[in-house]
């Protein structure tokens, strides 16, 4: 199956356990192509820009939008020298002059934007919701949520004041992938001890057609280990396997001569390049087929940075998919130490954090993004500090976690008391790293903390998290169904409260990770005395295998966190009981594909009569050769690791057997393979049986 099936083994249960909180912070990102093509009537003109729009929004219980900011983010490339005279979205369809419904400051007076005659200027602007002058009120950006080709971005000049380049705007998917690059992984290898930790964010925005239409790679990278004077040339993602030297197909335009550019005289430092990908660009083709296999399975593609030394690379890492975990709190003074007394300011703040795993489970790298919405401050206020620290409610902890902002060039100031603050931060140091590791078992050990120059020790803070109790378990089931009696090699979901104090699945663990973890963010399971792997763990659930080990029988199971143990739940083990995945619980949907292509079988997608089909379950028991509790499966030279005899129907038909067996290279996923029998129609069920055990009722589109 396309999807990974050890996600598809953690995932197809998971219970929505994240319910609306009194407040929320969101960041939705917009894209669009502004060329003078775009306006009514067209100019013939070379001028273009891309675009990021960043709708930053505060939704209230009830999930509708109260206020919020909205970012403009403009890469522009004037064909000669201009004054820019305007910057706003308008509301209107392509080749529909509409009215402005979201302005910038940038007008023909005090806040034109000069640019000279290389025509290149970047352009970052900030607008707050709702106000009054001029109007913006949040139904707007509900609008322009709900339908983005409605509205377009537009830039006006003195040549052209009605407009001078516009585009509109499509609503874009994000993912952030990461790299722990090394001069190890050259090819040949480098002799120098620097590395580094990038971060790579993905925007993606279809067209009509499903097809990409536009998309922006935005680079950040974390360096370390070289020597003073080091020259960068270049700073790309390449095509290509680990061992393999493959083209530069995204650039962020480091080069040699006056585009290099000079490492930190420490040695230690940071670079930060956006690059958009656009139709303009020569090849656009080659860059849309790398993003969508970045969004799709990064893995055969490497980022790597170059020198003037090591002109063919100095240190390069295939890109990873991240564990994302999210927290959602609410900045106030009375939580500062001792508490601000005065001001009425809040900050409503996102927190997203994305995660790489060692093969441990141990956290390698990270990035946190700091998304604020702050509010309330008076006029003119300069907020000089942003920081996740290590201490509980009520300590002044030290800094962990630095959120770019300063009392230097980063420091941000506010002429309403209002705005966002949204900074994306590749954790890397050694302290960070450690923090993170303790984060994850215990985030009400953490606070993110806004500074001000009038509050510099601290202005408005919150714990990532409440504290945690003991944990309780309220239910056992096996994964994908109601079913209550599982196998040993079973995977099985345990719901409950304070399991977990922090969601984790396998996303950001290295793609050859050899055996799933006992131990997860400070949790464990056990069944029977015996630790149980992890697929998945949160505070409502969590999906481990049952051990090879546990006897059939009634078997307590037990979960232990850094609060404490759990009151045993017991679970009758059994030496089989069949349980078929479900994709789709509304439809019990069956996870089943077609042995021809392994494409999912749906009601668009529909088997024939004589089609081998392939149904992937859990709970058929320990297989000859013998697997191995929690180890990818590696079946013996020329065979596999089969289960007992099995049976299967289709619409109440047998279908006949063709193997059952232990996916190679997973742990305790099942397929079995049959062929659908004849004079079977519509949506037919599907019961796999295993002795005297049946499994749950799927579906099977058969026409």
């Amino acid at each position: 199956m396309r999807k990974t099936t050890m996600t598809l083994c953690a995932g197809l249960l998971l219970a929505c356990i994240s319910g609306l909180k009194a407040d929320t912070a969101e960041t939705i990102p917009f894209l669009a192509l502004m060329q003078a093509g775009n306006e009514t009537p067209p100019i013939t003109d070379t001028s273009s820009g891309a675009v990021i729009i960043w709708v930053h929004v505060i939704r209230d219980s009830s999930g509708a939008i109260t206020s919020g900011s909205v970012d403009f983010n403009i890469a522009a490339k004037f064909s000669s020298a201009v004054t820019v005279t305007g910057l706003h979205i308008h509301n209107g369809a392509a080749g529909v002059a509409g009215p402005i419904v979201i302005p910038t400051d940038v007008n023909a007076t005090e806040k034109s934007i000069a640019i000279d005659a290389l025509g290149r200027a970047t352009i970052l602007k900030q607008v707050q919701f709702p106000q009054t002058t001029p109007a913006l009120p949040a139904s707007v950006i509900q609008d322009l949520i709900n339908n983005p080709p409605g509205f377009y971005a537009n830039i006006h000049t003195v040549d052209h004041a009605g407009g001078a380049m516009r585009g509109q705007l499509a609503r874009a998917e994000t993912k952030v992938i990461m790299g722990l690059m090394s001069t190890q992984n050259e090819v040949p290898p480098v002799p120098l001890p620097a590395s580094g930790v990038a971060t790579v964010t993905l925007l993606r925005a279809l067209n009509s057609a499903g097809t990409v239409a536009q998309a922006e790679a935005i680079f950040n990278l974390e360096y370390t280990g070289f020597e003073a004077g080091t020259t960068f040339t270049g700073f790309h993602i390449h095509n290509g396997a680990a061992g393999v030297n493959g083209p530069v197909i995204i650039n962020t335009g480091i080069a040699g001569g006056a585009n290099s550019v000079t490492a930190d005289p420490s040695g230690t430092g940071n670079l930060n390049y956006q690059v958009a990908v656009t139709s303009l660009d020569a090849t656009f083709a080659n860059e849309v087929a790398t993003i969508n296999a970045l969004f799709d399975n990064p893995r055969n593609n490497y980022i790597n940075i170059h020198t003037t030394t090591f002109g063919g690379g100095v240190m390069r890492d295939q890109l990873r998919n991240t564990e994302k975990g999210q927290f959602q709190v609410s900045l106030l003074p009375s939580n500062e130490t001792p508490p601000i007394t005065g001001l009425t300011a809040t900050a409503q703040t996102s927190v997203p954090v994305y995660l790489l795993r060692n093969a441990d489970g141990s956290v390698a790298a990270g990035t946190v993004i700091f998304d604020v919405n702050f509010r309330g401050f008076p006029a003119s206020t300069t907020i000089s500090g942003l920081h996740i620290h290590a201490g509980a409610a009520g300590v002044a902890g030290g800094i962990v976690i630095p959120g770019g902002v300063d009392n230097l060039a980063n420091k941000v100031v506010s002429d309403t008391g209002s705005g966002n603050i949204f900074k994306t931060m590749t954790v890397a140091t050694t302290a960070g790293i450690a923090a993170l590791n303790q984060l994850v078992q215990n985030p009400n050990g953490f606070y993110e903390n806004l500074h001000t120059t009038v509050n510099a020790g601290g202005a408005m803070r919150a714990q990532l998290a409440s504290a945690a109790a003991k944990p309780v378990i309220t239910g056992l089931a096996a994964a994908s169904s109601t079913i209550t009696t599982a196998a040993p090699g079973s995977i099985v979901s345990i719901y409950g409260t304070d399991l977990a104090a922090y969601a984790s699945d396998l996303t950001g663990f290295p793609v050859d990770f050899p055996a799933l973890v006992t131990s997860m963010n400070g949790v464990t399971a056990t069944v029977a005395g015996v630790k149980a792997p992890f697929y998945y763990v949160a505070p409502g659930l969590l999906n481990v295998q049952v051990p090879f080990e546990v006897a059939a029988g009634s078997q307590p199971v037990i979960v232990t966190t850094p609060a404490g143990a759990s009151p045993a739940q017991n679970l009758t083990v059994a030496g089989v009981a069949p349980s078929i995945f479900i994709i789709d619980l509304a439809t019990s949907l069956g996870a089943i594909v077609k042995s021809s292509d392994f494409s999912l079988v749906t009601s668009s997608n529909k088997v024939s009569a004589g089609d081998t089909i392939v149904i992937y379950a859990t709970g058929l028991g320990q297989t000859t050769p013998a697997a191995l509790t929690g180890v990818r499966v590696v079946p013996p030279p020329g065979g596999f690791n089969n289960t007992s005899t099995v049976s299967v129907t289709i619409g109440g038909q047998t279908a006949t057997p063709v193997s059952s067996v232990l996916v190679p290279g997973y742990v305790s996923l099942y397929q079995t393979a049959v062929v659908v029998p004849s004079g079977v129609s519509g949506n037919s069920p599907v019961v796999l049986k295993s002795g005297t055990a049946s499994s749950n009722t799927v579906t099977l589109a058969v026409q």
